[in-house]
This record gives C-alpha cells, sequence and structure tokens, in this order.
C-alpha cells in the first residue's frame, strides 16, 4: 500500500470513528468507491455505536453489498472474535446478504452455529446453502460432517435441529457436488 492510500485509509477511518455526524456520512460516502476491507471492523462498531437509523442503514448498506474474498476473509475472521454479539450478528449477516461463497470458510461457520445462538445457526445454516461447494472443498465437507456428528452424538443444544439440518445440505452438496 503506497503512502497516499494508506493516508486515505486512515481518513476514512477517522471520519468515521468521528463523534460528528457530517464527517461521518462523508466517510461512509467515501467509503463505497475508496474504501478497502481494512474499515470492515470500524463500520461494524460504528453501526453498534450508532443511535442514528440513517447511519446504520448505510453501514448495513455498505457491508451487505461487499463483493470481495479479503472482505469474507476478514468478516469470518470477526465473527470468531470476542467482540459482542450484535456485532457478530452484523459480520455474519454481511456474509449471507453479500452473496459471497463461503465453503471455503465452512469449519468456522460450523464453529459459530455449534457456540452460538439458534438465530444465528440458521444464518450460518442460510450461508452454507448458498455457498458453492466443488471438488476442492469436498475433503472440508467431509471433516466438517464427522466433526457435526461427533458433536451430535455428545451434545445436547438448542441448535441440534438446525445442525441436523446443516449436515442434511452438506450430505446434498457432496452428492451434487
Amino acid at each position: 500500500m503506497t503512502a497516499k492510500r494508506a493516508k486515505e485509509i486512515e481518513d476514512l477511518r477517522n471520519g468515521i470513528l468521528s463523534s460528528e455526524d457530517v464527517l461521518v456520512q462523508k466517510a461512509l460516502t467515501k467509503v463505497e468507491t475508496k474504501g478497502d476491507a481494512s474499515l470492515i471492523p470500524d463500520l461494524i462498531s460504528l453501526w453498534s455505536g450508532s443511535d442514528e437509523q440513517k447511519t446504520k442503514q448505510r453501514v448495513e448498506s455498505i457491508l451487505f453489498g461487499l463483493k470481495n474474498k479479503q472482505a469474507l476473509q476478514l468478516l469470518v475472521d470477526y465473527i470468531q472474535t470476542d467482540a459482542a454479539d450484535e456485532k457478530k450478528w452484523l459480520a455474519l449477516n454481511a456474509i449471507w446478504q453479500s452473496g459471497m461463497d463461503a465453503s471455503e470458510h465452512l469449519t468456522a461457520l460450523i464453529d459459530f452455529a455449534i457456540a452460538n445462538s439458534y438465530t444465528n445457526a440458521i444464518d450460518v445454516m442460510t450461508i452454507i446453502e448458498n455457498s458453492e461447494f466443488d471438488i476442492t472443498v469436498e475433503p472440508l465437507v467431509d471433516e466438517n460432517l464427522v466433526r457435526l456428528n461427533e458433536y451430535l452424538l455428545k451434545h445436547k443444544s438448542d441448535n441440534i435441529d438446525i445442525l441436523l439440518q446443516i449436515k442434511s445440505i452438506l450430505i446434498d452438496k457432496k452428492i451434487e457436488g
């Protein structure tokens, strides 16, 4: 990254984190065309900390329209942090709403579905259902089917119905593959 680009990203970050709404709105406008994936945690924090519906909707619009693999990786990494549940929910929904293929991140998604709420597990199920599984991820599917079977045999959870549905989807994807 050039010094000029680094300065541009830093200026956007400062605008996003500003306490002045005018600066925040200007930064959000610029983020749409000049931002990069490194701003995702700042956008999520802005969304979480804002009481302004307009700001929340603009952040959602930006996050739900992401299309690059670097953004996908950052979102998957984000749901694995100790961030607040509402922030993880937004990151998870950004993966889902963006329509990006998350099949390469199956293990992290399964872990998230197991460890989180029923609602979040439904979101993970939707992401998996909408992902494309080709021959290159078949070993990952196999590994996660084994993990899901082991988990389902050993644990009682509010998510069991959804986890069984995820298992069924993975089996279907494997057959279709």
